[in-house]
C-alpha cells in the first residue's frame, strides 16, 4: 500500500508540474502571437520568439548567476521551467527554452552543440526546419543571421562564409563562436551504451540521419516523461494489488484460480453483505 502510495503521489505531482509548465509556455506563445501582424512571415516570427526567449532570461540571468538552487525540481528533474526561472545553464537554458518555445508553434527543432577553439558545446544553439529548410538562431545572443536573398541562414550557410554572417552578429557577441562544426547528442557521454546506441541508429536510420539526432530535445517536456515512466510503473503495481485484494478479502481460498466466473460468484455474496449492511 505504501508504493502504491508513493507512485501515486509522484503522478499527482508530475502531472501539476507538467500542466504548470505547459501552461507557463502557452502563455508566452501568446505574448508573442499578440506582437504578431498580417505580415509576418515564418522566419519574423521565429525572430520575434527569438527575442521574446532572449528578453526573458537576459533580465535574469544576473539576479541567479553564482547562486546555488537546491532542492529536487531543480538538481533532479530540472523542468525547461527552471531554465527559464533561473537562466543558469546560460547557453543550455536560453537553447532549451527557445526550443521550447518554438515546439508550442510545432516546429521541427534541435539544439546544436557547437564547437568553439577546439572543443565540442563550447556553445549551444538551436536550429529550426522552416519551409526552406534548417534555420539557425542563436538566443543567447539574440542573433540569426540573413542569407542574400533574404531568407534566414542555416548552419552550413554560416559555416562556409563567415566572413559575410560575421558583419551581421549582434553587439556583445563573442566572435569566438565562429561555426566551426556542429553536433546535436554527445554519443561518448555514457561510455559503450550510448556508442553503442550510436551504431544501432547509423544500421537503422544511415549515418547521415543519425547524426543530426538531438537528444535534449526528447527531454524539453521533462516532467511529462516522467509521469508516463511512473504510470507505466504503478499500473503493473496497481493490479498486482488489486489482485492480492481480490484473493485475500474476496474469495474464501486464495488458491482459488481468479477467473472472470470465479469472480462474479465470489462478489455477489460481497455485495449482498455490504448491502445488507448499509441497510
Amino acid at each position: 500500500m505504501f508504493l502504491n502510495g508513493f507512485l501515486l503521489a509522484s503522478l499527482f505531482y508530475f502531472k501539476m508540474e507538467a500542466t504548470y509548465e505547459n501552461g507557463l509556455f502557452a502563455s508566452i506563445k501568446g505574448s508573442i502571437d499578440n506582437r504578431l501582424d498580417s505580415d509576418d512571415t515564418q522566419d519574423s516570427i521565429l525572430v520575434k520568439a527569438m527575442a521574446t526567449c532572449h528578453d526573458l532570461m537576459s533580465n535574469r540571468a544576473p539576479i541567479f548567476e553564482g547562486t546555488r538552487l537546491l532542492g529536487p525540481r531543480s538538481d533532479f528533474f530540472h523542468g525547461t521551467s527552471v531554465d527559464l526561472m533561473t537562466t543558469q545553464g546560460a547557453c543550455g537554458s536560453y537553447s532549451q527554452v527557445m526550443a521550447m518555445i518554438l515546439k508550442t508553434y510545432n516546429y521541427p527543432v534541435r539544439i546544436a552543440q557547437m564547437k568553439a577553439g577546439g572543443v565540442w558545446a563550447a556553445h549551444n544553439i538551436v536550429e529550426v526546419k522552416t519551409h526552406h529548410g534548417w534555420v539557425v538562431l542563436d538566443p543567447t545572443f539574440n542573433a540569426h543571421w540573413v542569407r542574400p536573398d533574404g531568407k534566414l541562414a542555416s548552419f552550413d550557410d554560416v559555416h562556409n562564409d563567415w566572413n559575410y554572417y560575421s558583419r551581421q552578429v549582434p553587439k556583445g557577441y563573442d566572435m569566438q563562436y565562429r561555426f566551426d562544426d556542429v553536433r546535436y547528442s554527445n554519443w561518448t557521454k555514457v561510455p559503450v551504451i550510448m556508442p553503442g546506441i550510436k551504431s544501432l541508429l547509423n544500421l537503422i536510420l544511415g549515418r547521415e540521419k543519425a547524426d543530426t539526432i538531438s537528444m535534449r530535445t526528447w527531454f524539453l517536456q521533462i516532467y511529462s516523461i516522467y509521469f508516463y515512466v511512473i504510470l507505466f510503473l504503478y499500473i503493473p503495481v496497481f493490479l498486482f494489488t488489486i489482485r492480492r485484494l481480490i484473493r485475500t478479502k474476496v474469495f474464501p481460498n486464495p488458491d482459488i484460480p481468479l477467473t472472470l466466473r470465479n469472480l462474479i460468484k465470489y462478489m455477489r455474496p460481497v455485495a449482498g453483505q455490504s448491502t445488507e449492511f448499509t441497510r
